[in-house]
């Protein structure tokens, strides 16, 4: 365990309370046995997890009853900026038809069952069935008692931790992983260890170590995609995650939200191992952003857990919501949108390779944006703040950052977001920056 996981456990059990001020680096390295820097390494860990401040001739402090951090959303962009930051479908005015449509068809034929009720049993078994189906396209078999609806994939992530987390717990992931992970942990109590990773995702042996020296109570995965570096984990190492999970008698939480939209993709990890998965998935990227609804797959030992935890923190899905994702799996629309997607982001896929000739990164012909590391005599943080001023906006490799492993510097570049046009410009923005001289970068900012 490491020694940031150590202070951390004495925070949150109550053992070091807020305020009170930690050893210095060099005494607590003494007392421990340790080098300076590891002891450093431990205290900045502990300041990035939000647990304790450091002050300039003072020290530093336990910090648990603290002002709330801004939230993570984009600020108003002021001017002409070319956002590349954000995650989101590629969109056009037919979207928006289609869902005017669908709310006229509601506003026409809107059940009293998700008008007027106010309890969740009274909506969802309808909606249940249909999932199921969809749930199927995605890989996975499952039973109506099994599903719950939800708002959305973040929704559906925070009922599953809260299922399988309790505060005080750990819970392992990938090193660069779900962006909420870090302040979900805070606000419900539970510590992270960001785990290694490869060309193929998550790695089986280092998720092994973890669980044998720490107590880990369920690992959090994103195999296909939608995670930042756009690796598509295989099969194999799907089931070696399974087994690992299995072996330990741990939950595997896996969001899923692309679904179908990755196509040729191995089957979840859910189906690897059913009996221990939380399966998250949702419309909101591969159809219209505005489909805000998703489906958690529990197994029978979580069923009640997820449903009290998703009664407390959202009591339901938005029935409306739920009543058009129940009509376009029905009919047909969502998969149709799916395949709209697939075709539209494999054209900005296209653009990428054209206008990053020469950079090396990562993506997938399905994915939604390009992982970009840049090189080491670029800083990431400057490198942002220089695309920003050239009126482009892309997300900094550390939003993505779970573990406190060694950093290489990168961006997320989302490819959806924008026209094809602002895109190309966009990406050329990057692509001088990367390919200039890093000089003209520094007297620039």
């Amino acid at each position: 365990q490491s020694l940031a996981d150590q202070f951390a456990r004495a925070i949150h059990d109550g053992r070091l309370a807020n305020g009170a001020r930690l050893p210095t680096h060099r005494r607590l390295a003494d007392d421990l046995k340790l080098s300076v820097q590891t002891v450093s390494r431990a205290y900045e860990e502990l300041i990035r997890r939000g647990l304790i401040s450091g002050e300039i001739g003072r020290g530093s402090f336990v910090q648990t009853q603290r002002r709330e951090p801004e939230p993570p959303y984009l600020p108003e962009r002021l001017g002409e900026v070319i956002d590349l930051s954000i995650l989101k479908p590629v969109c056009e005015p037919m979207h928006l038809e289609r869902l005017k449509q669908a709310l006229g068809w509601l506003a026409e034929n809107l059940p009293s069952s998700s008008a007027l009720s106010f309890r969740p049993n009274m909506v969802f078994p309808r909606h249940r069935a249909v999932a199921v189906e969809w749930l199927r396209l995605c890989g996975l078999d499952a039973s109506p008692q099994n599903v719950s609806l939800t708002n959305g994939a973040t929704a559906g992530m925070t009922v599953a931790l809260m299922s399988v987390a309790p505060p005080g717990s750990t819970v392992a992931t990938e090193a660069i992983g779900h962006h909420t992970l870090v302040p979900l942990a805070r606000y419900l109590g539970f510590n992270l260890e960001g785990l290694p990773i490869d060309d193929n995702g998550l790695i089986p042996e280092a998720l092994d170590e973890a669980c044998r020296l720490s107590d880990i109570r369920a690992v959090f995965v994103q195999p296909s995609v939608i995670n930042p570096t756009a690796t598509l984990m295989d099969a194999r190492r799907r089931e070696e995650i399974a087994a690992v999970a299995r072996k330990h008698d741990i939950a595997i939480i896996e969001n899923d939200v692309l679904g179908p939209l990755v196509e040729d993709r191995p089957p979840p990890v859910a189906a690897f191992a059913p009996e221990r998965t939380l399966y998250v998935t949702s419309f909101t990227k591969i159809t219209v952003p505005g489909l805000r609804i998703g489906y958690l797959a529990a197994p029978d030992r979580y069923v009640a857990a997820v449903a009290n935890r998703h009664l407390v923190s959202n009591w339901m899905a938005t029935p409306l919501v739920a009543e058009i994702a129940t009509k376009w799996v029905t009919d047909g629309t969502a998969m149709e949108l799916v395949h709209w997607q697939r075709a539209a982001l494999r054209r900005r896929q296209d653009i990428a390779a054209q206008v990053l000739a020469g950079v090396d990164y990562r993506a997938r012909r399905d994915g939604l944006h390009v992982w970009l590391q840049l090189p080491a005599d670029r800083a990431e943080e400057s490198f942002v703040a220089q695309a920003r001023l050239q009126g482009v906006a892309i997300a900094p490799g550390t939003s993505f950052r779970i573990s406190g492993a060694p950093w290489h510097p990168a961006v997320r570049i989302s490819l959806g977001s924008t026209t094809e046009g602002e895109l190309r410009a966009g990406l050329g923005v990057v692509t001088k920056l990367l390919l200039g001289d890093p000089e003209h970068l520094l007297l620039a900012i």
